[in-house]
C-alpha cells in the first residue's frame, strides 16, 4: 500500500485549453499554468516524503482519494482524480491509470499543508 499528500488538485477542466500557435496559426493543446504550478508543488511533496523509495505497483490497483473538505465549495469531487492519478503514474508509482480497478473519492479532513491524501494499493 502506498499513501501520498498532494496539494490539493486542479480540476479536470482547468488542464488543457486550445490555443493557436504562435508560429503556424494552427490550433493546438497546451498545459495550462495553474496545473503546470500544481505539477511543480506536487513534486516537491513528493520529494519531502521520498517519493523515490515507495514502492511501484505494475499492475491493476486500487486508489482511495480523499480530498480536503475545507476546500469543498460547490465542487465535484470526480473532476480532480484524473490529476491525481496522472501524477501518480507521470512519478511512477503505478504504471498505467487505466489499470485503476477500483476508485473510491471523498471530501474529508486532511492536514495541511496537503489538500488531498492519495492511497493505492495492487489488486491481489
Amino acid at each position: 500500500m502506498i499513501t501520498l499528500a498532494l496539494p490539493f488538485p486542479v480540476s479536470t477542466n482547468r488542464i488543457w485549453r486550445i490555443g493557436r500557435s504562435r508560429k503556424t496559426g494552427k490550433l493546438k493543446n497546451y498545459r495550462q499554468e495553474r496545473y503546470v504550478s500544481w505539477e511543480r508543488a506536487a513534486d516537491g511533496f513528493f520529494v519531502e516524503q521520498r517519493g523515490s523509495r515507495l514502492p511501484k505497483i505494475s499492475g491493476k490497483f486500487c486508489a482511495h482519494v480523499v480530498l480536503s473538505e475545507r476546500r469543498r465549495a460547490n465542487r465535484d469531487a470526480d473532476n480532480f482524480v484524473k490529476c491525481v492519478l496522472d501524477f501518480c503514474q507521470r512519478v511512477e508509482l503505478i504504471a498505467d491509470d487505466n489499470l485503476c480497478n477500483r476508485l473510491l473519492v471523498e471530501w474529508g479532513h486532511v492536514e495541511a499543508p496537503a489538500g488531498c491524501i492519495v492511497t493505492l494499493s495492487p489488486v491481489e
